[in-house]
């Protein structure tokens, strides 16, 4: 086995961890904390927090940054925001102290990211904003597509439906051109979610099995499960309860082995609601609370919000008005946090400010380029006007072959074309004329006799 299988190989690279100290075990915690990526956070978390104690004494910042990217991941996926954000904004202060604006742009998004799930719609699309706009400068494709898509997560949350489709095709067109299948694969779920919602069931679950195709073939088990509730969901809307619960079990099962609670609340929730649709109450309020248990846990505003919303529904359905009213309380005291008139004016403020700032780099992009443009003509017509050349018909006497200039002098052939271009004449004699003038010379030293 090779050094660079070893890497992606989390047990390889716990065997390599024994007896190692210094930079190279934090280089190898490091490497495990992106191998556990997929497969644990709590890895993620465990392998991290060592390579940043042994930081303390051996202090390198790429290291550091790469280590503290993968930790703010993985408190995401557990749901613990706060401290994913903590470790977030020490990495994009990385970024700046070493002026390293890739990286700045990377954790930009992983920060929006964070905030998108706190249900902070504003700081998400100030994060995204930011980031793609370096990723622009940098001209770097495959940075711009995830963010592309991010932003028109955002804007479906808001319910702009067609900003968000914008910014999806935007993606997808990118993610085709470069051959990108797992990041086709999350632009694709995300228009097949935007169908779904605008009463077009049958349309979005053609976006989930495209969607679910690559994911199965890439052997991603987080993304799998997202995109078997979203065909489970597909299914509901169009009232085929025991293909949709088929595929929310499937779901759910995968979400269980990976950890994934947020991803664990929507699968419980949506089957509580089949169950409640076909009158199996107690079932639906079982599967309910749980997922309600669990979005407790979670620092996000939208994944709590729809709970007490499902919940409330349901204890509606069964009769227990008294506790579906308390319910309904809590998800719109959730729902008005989350849409605040200052929030939704912050956002429409970014959106302006981001258009304005594209212009003004376009226009400034076209005005270098007219400076470029007109300084080459310039250098181009300079060099023309230094270039001297012959053309047209040259009057020249047929016996010592002088030519007549356009003054009507007669003006020896070498004085006339060095005069009217660059070249240069050396002087010698033609072998005929060195044994006409110089016999016996030539005789002796032959025809390189007498060149100068």
């Amino acid at each position: 086995m090779n050094e660079s299988t070893h890497r992606k190989d989390p047990e390889a690279l716990q065997r390599m961890l024994q007896g190692t100290e210094g930079l190279e075990r934090i280089g190898i915690l490091k490497d495990l904390t992106a191998a556990f990526r997929e497969i644990s956070s709590d890895k993620v978390i465990e392998f991290g927090r060592q390579g940043l104690e042994l930081l303390e004494d051996c202090k390198d910042h790429k290291l550091e940054s790469a280590i503290l990217g993968e930790l703010c991941w993985a408190f995401q996926h557990i749901g613990e925001y706060r401290t994913a954000l903590e470790y977030g904004f020490r990495k994009l202060n990385i970024a700046v102290e070493t002026s390293d604006i890739e990286s700045k742009s990377s954790i930009l998004n992983k920060i929006g990211v964070t905030y998108w799930r706190m249900g902070k719609y504003d700081k998400a699309l100030e994060s995204y904003l930011k980031a793609l706009s370096i990723l622009e400068i940098l001209e770097d494709k495959p940075g711009i597509a995830p963010v592309l898509n991010n932003i028109g997560i955002i804007y479906r949350c808001l319910g702009d439906k067609n900003m968000a489709l914008h910014y999806y095709n935007r993606a997808i067109e990118i993610h085709e051109e470069l051959g990108e299948q797992m990041k086709l694969s999350n632009s694709l779920n995300n228009v097949g979610n935007i169908c779904r919602s605008s009463g077009e069931p049958e349309k979005a679950l053609k976006y989930f099995q495209k969607a679910l195709e690559i994911r199965e073939t890439l052997n991603d088990k987080r993304k799998i499960s997202h995109t078997l509730t979203n065909i489970g969901t597909a299914y509901q809307d169009m009232e085929d309860l025991d293909e949709a619960l088929k595929y929310f079990m499937r779901s759910l099962k995968i979400e269980e082995e990976t950890g994934d609670k947020r991803a664990q609340v929507n699968t419980l929730l949506s089957i509580g609601m089949v169950h409640a649709f076909i009158s199996r109450l107690p079932k639906a309020l079982e599967y309910a609370r749980r997922g309600l248990d669990i979005a407790e846990e979670l620092e996000e505003l939208e994944v709590r919000r729809n709970s007490c919303k499902i919940y409330s529904s349901i204890l509606e359905q069964a009769e227990d008005f008294r506790e579906a009213l308390e319910f309904h309380k809590k998800y719109k005291e959730l729902n008005d946090e989350m849409f605040s008139k200052d929030s939704s004016q912050r956002i429409n403020e970014l959106r302006v400010k981001y258009e304005t700032e594209k212009k003004e780099k376009e226009k400034e992009i076209y005005r270098l380029r007219n400076i470029e443009l007109v300084k080459a003509n310039e250098d181009l017509e300079n060099a023309l006007t230094e270039v001297k050349h012959l053309s047209g018909l040259l009057p020249i006497c047929s016996s010592c072959k002088k030519i007549r200039d356009d003054k009507g002098y007669w003006k020896k052939i070498e004085s006339y074309i060095s005069e009217h271009s660059d070249a240069q004449f050396t002087h010698g004699l033609c072998p005929e004329c060195m044994m006409k003038l110089y016999p016996e010379m030539y005789k002796n030293n032959g025809s390189d006799a007498l060149r100068s």
